[in-house]
């Protein structure tokens, strides 16, 4: 037998084994091969600033909504939980955000609307609801400064909720390595970094006095002002896509807390939502509370529970 008639008897006999191994090298190849994006540099403030506009705050929402899978890393100094988290639903609201633990448990379901916030928590059986979004995520500690509407405009990179239009920085500072940082005199966001090429690298607020760090929550004392920072990475353009939202925004918190949301899936849909998958229906028995007032009876079966407003 030939020695090319070995090679092939003997590759073919062993291709259960070099399939994963071939595959792996070319998809690595096609990567590499990928088309690098060269960006427009803008080194004045006014070309800096307009083009973040003209990308993230300018162009209308086409869409309806939106669906995103992500994972949730939260970390303190003690220690480290991730989950899995799914937002879906439409940019005029009802949103819906489930949050599961790494092996699959749901952990917590929430929903958001004009009547507010509603949360269930099928461990404890337990839901909470305030009339305001904002105030009554970061009353359950959720660490997002912002409302579900607000996060999943930004995932799909529509800053225009945090960042107005027309909203003049009060301050402008040019930064060692290309791009400005932007300071604002009232709104979410305090401090706005732009980058040589006019996309976002962090955001900077004040923390709400409703929302507490677990440092906080056991008693120690944040010196200074509370602030979040909000950092965006992992662009389109690393992999040769021309433009989009960023897919990794990473929240730092006072005491050393921090969030990483990895966007791993994101669809923008252009029918609304049916109602009906957006609805929570609380079982049976669950006990709730009113996060604006008091506790209440146990709901009953028949109760769909749509927000805060109840």
């Amino acid at each position: 037998m030939s020695t090319l008639r070995r090679f092939r008897t003997w590759a073919w006999s062993h291709a259960h084994t070099l399939l994963p191994g071939l595959l792996l090298a070319l998809a690595l190849a096609v990567s590499a091969c990928a088309p690098k994006v060269q960006l427009p540099r803008f080194d004045d403030a006014a070309t800096n600033h307009a083009a973040f506009r003209q990308r993230f705050v300018a162009p209308p929402v086409t869409a309806s909504g939106v669906a995103v899978r992500a994972s949730l890393l939260y970390a303190t100094p003690q220690r480290t939980n991730r989950t899995d988290v799914q937002l879906f639903g439409d940019y005029a609201r009802p949103l819906r955000l489930d949050v599961r633990a790494g092996f699959g448990t749901m952990l917590a379901l929430m929903r958001e609307d004009a009547s507010g916030l509603l949360a269930f928590y099928p461990e404890k059986s337990r839901a909470y609801a305030h009339t305001d979004p904002v105030i009554g995520a970061q009353l359950l500690g959720m660490p997002f400064p912002f409302s579900m509407r607000d996060l999943a405009l930004v995932l799909s990179g529509h800053f225009g909720t945090l960042v107005p239009a027309d909203a003049a920085p009060a301050e402008i500072r040019a930064l060692p390595d290309g791009g400005f940082a932007y300071s604002y005199a009232s709104g979410p966001v305090q401090l706005l970094v732009v980058d040589a090429y006019g996309r976002p690298q962090r955001m900077q607020g004040l923390l709400s006095r409703y929302f507490k760090t677990q440092a906080e929550r056991e008693g120690e004392v944040v010196s200074g002002p509370r602030l979040w920072n909000l950092v965006f990475s992992d662009f389109p353009e690393d992999d040769g896509d021309p433009e989009g939202p960023p897919r990794v925004l990473t929240l730092g918190l006072p005491k050393g807390e921090s969030a990483v949301f990895r966007v791993k899936a994101l669809d923008e849909r252009v029918q609304p939502w049916p109602l009906k998958s957006l609805a929570l229906r609380l079982p049976a028995g669950s006990s709730f509370l009113s996060l604006d007032y008091k506790a209440t009876a146990p709901v009953a079966e028949s109760d769909i529970i749509t927000g805060g407003g109840l």
